[in-house]
């Protein structure tokens, strides 16, 4: 009889179960460890990188590689910043209409209407653009100012703490703007609190400044990055309430534009150049953020008033500087070819103070691609050079007054800084010439960083305007984005600026005083808080504000 397996198996199965029972669960447990043990290897096997080599043809000879030259990300935050660096809001960005094709060499907007502007970029987080960029529009001219520690990382840029005091102080201003969109030292008693006031009740102020005060407060929002287009709200904490920030900014240029008169100034009886200065500055700066066609117009306008009003050179050819009154107002007096030897020597006078701010709204000007003549900037060079002794010193209006004191009402109150003038004369010529070797601009450095920023017991020593030209100064020439980028002379200022300048912000809870600054300076017994508080903003908004003259890279 021939061997049947079928029939084994089943004889099997009768005489012994228990043992076929216990064959059969060591089967299936081994059946299912095996399965689970297939399923990982395949899992692991999947999250290995996989390699596919791709052999080379063996008659092509390698290509060469042309790498493109290094490109420095000016919006990449340095991982080594010892301090964190943050933006005020996130951008709310509104797309542009693309549907028509555009012509990105025009001016956006509608030049007769600032009611019917097209969104733009929201702004906010980077200087002229938020982190979406400018979409379908011309490149701005200030698109590339970004918050940080520059381009090179090394420190010395804008921090968590600069930036609180920066909102801060924005939010001291639109606590303090007028209806009509002005800020005035006049108008405080109408924005204040009874009980604490932000002003002098015994200080005299007048309505002669408010045009550069509202320029100087303007400045304050466009250097943050916001124009009038900007979509952010900024809280005011002390008084919850919510402000469309370029409502704010959009009221407060209108009203400047108001008060330009067909001649191109702003000051109500005559011109008064430091307003003219200022309120022109706005103005480019509002243009050159948004290339927006509607402020282009005045701000040319102003720009050529401050040309026109430019004093003669005495050497009788060529440019000079500005004073307080404008270049006409002086020939107006005589008439005819009647100007005597007093008259001339009034026509010549210059000041190192007003031709600063002039040339930062002629440089602002050249930067947006409004029409500035070379010849301008020239003059203001040949004046800067001849008020400018040995060893780093500048003199106010004559080279013979160099180191001396420029004569105040708050003489008695406060030390004056005779380094004020050299920070002005680096200033100058930082933005005319562009030369980091020009060798005056190392001997001003050293005399500057020997009068420090301080806060003394008698606060004599306080002096916001010379904080501010000097911090312009030094962060252009050795700071974190120059080509010298050395820290020499801006890192230990700098340090100093920090410490006395947000010490003295007022941080007083539920008060109008708060984000302000309250303790005036040599030079505030005119624009008030509004001055003080505006031009420490400047200050604290150095880091960005304006891109490096020198354009990053070391000159020969």
């Amino acid at each position: 009889m021939a061997f049947n397996p079928a029939d084994s198996l089943k004889k099997f199965i009768r005489n012994s179960p228990w043992v076929f029972i216990a064959v059969m669960v060591h089967v299936i447990a081994l059946s299912v460890l095996a399965v689970w043990q297939l399923a990982t290897e395949e899992v692991k096997q999947e999250e290995l990188p996989q390699t596919v080599t791709v052999s080379k043809p063996k008659e092509t000879p390698p290509e060469e590689v042309q790498l493109p030259p290094e490109v420095l990300d000016r919006k990449a935050i340095p991982k080594n910043e010892e301090a964190e660096v943050v933006t005020f809001e996130e951008d709310q960005f509104i797309p542009t209409d693309t549907s028509q094709p555009e012509d990105l060499t025009l001016d956006r907007g509608d030049p007769n209407s600032v009611d019917n502007l097209t969104a733009g970029s929201p702004g906010g987080t980077a200087i002229g653009v938020g982190s979406t960029g400018h979409h379908g529009t011309r490149p701005s001219a200030f698109g590339g100012r970004k918050l940080g520690g520059g381009k090179f990382g090394r420190g010395g840029g804008a921090t968590q703490g600069t930036e609180k005091a920066v909102l801060e102080g924005l939010r001291w201003l639109l606590r303090h703007q007028n209806p009509d969109g002005s800020w005035g030292a006049n108008t405080l008693k109408n924005c204040c609190d009874a009980d604490k006031p932000c002003y002098d009740p015994k200080e005299a102020y007048t309505d002669h400044y408010n045009e550069g005060l509202t320029a100087m407060a303007l400045l304050c929002f466009l250097g943050a990055g916001y124009s009038h287009e900007s979509k952010q709200d900024i809280v005011d904490t002390v008084r919850g309430k919510r402000h469309k920030v370029g409502e704010v900014v959009k009221n407060g240029l209108k009203w400047l534009m108001e008060r330009q008169n067909e001649a191109g100034y702003f000051s109500k009886d005559r011109a008064f150049m430091y307003n003219e200065a200022l309120a022109a500055l706005a103005l480019t700066e509002a243009y050159g953020l948004t290339n927006n066609g509607y402020w282009k117009k005045p701000a040319q306008k102003a720009i050529d008033f401050l040309v026109k009003s430019q004093r003669p050179n005495p050497a009788g050819a060529g440019l000079w500087g500005w004073r307080y009154d404008s270049r006409m107002a002086i020939e107006e007096k005589y008439p005819g070819g009647s100007m005597d030897e007093a008259g001339k020597k009034e026509l010549f006078d210059s000041d190192i103070s007003v031709t600063g701010w002039v040339v930062m709204a002629l440089k602002s000007a050249k930067l947006s691609g409004l029409n500035v003549e070379q010849t301008s900037l020239d003059g203001a060079m040949n004046f800067c050079k001849w008020v400018t002794v040995n060893d780093g010193l500048v003199g106010y209006n004559d080279p013979k007054n160099a180191g001396l004191t420029v004569q105040g009402r708050g003489d008695d109150k406060f030390d004056y800084h005779a380094t004020a003038m050299s920070a002005l004369g680096m200033c100058t010529r930082i933005f005319v010439q562009h030369d980091p070797n020009d060798p005056f601009l190392e001997q001003a450095s050293a005399r500057i960083i020997k009068d420090l920023p301080v806060i003394d017991k008698d606060r004599r020593k306080i002096d916001y305007y010379y904080w501010y030209y000097a911090s312009l100064a030094l962060n252009q020439f050795d700071g974190p984005d120059s080509p010298r980028k050395s820290g020499k002379y801006w890192g230990p200022w700098n340090k100093a600026m920090v410490d006395c300048v947000v010490g003295l912000q007022d941080a007083s809870e539920k008060s109008c005083n708060r984000g302000g600054w309250m303790t005036m300076d040599r030079w505030a017994y005119t624009g008030g808080a509004v001055y003080t508080t505006a031009i420490n903003v400047l200050t604290l908004e150095v880091y960005y504000r304006y891109e490096n003259a020198f354009g990053g890279s070391k000159r020969n």
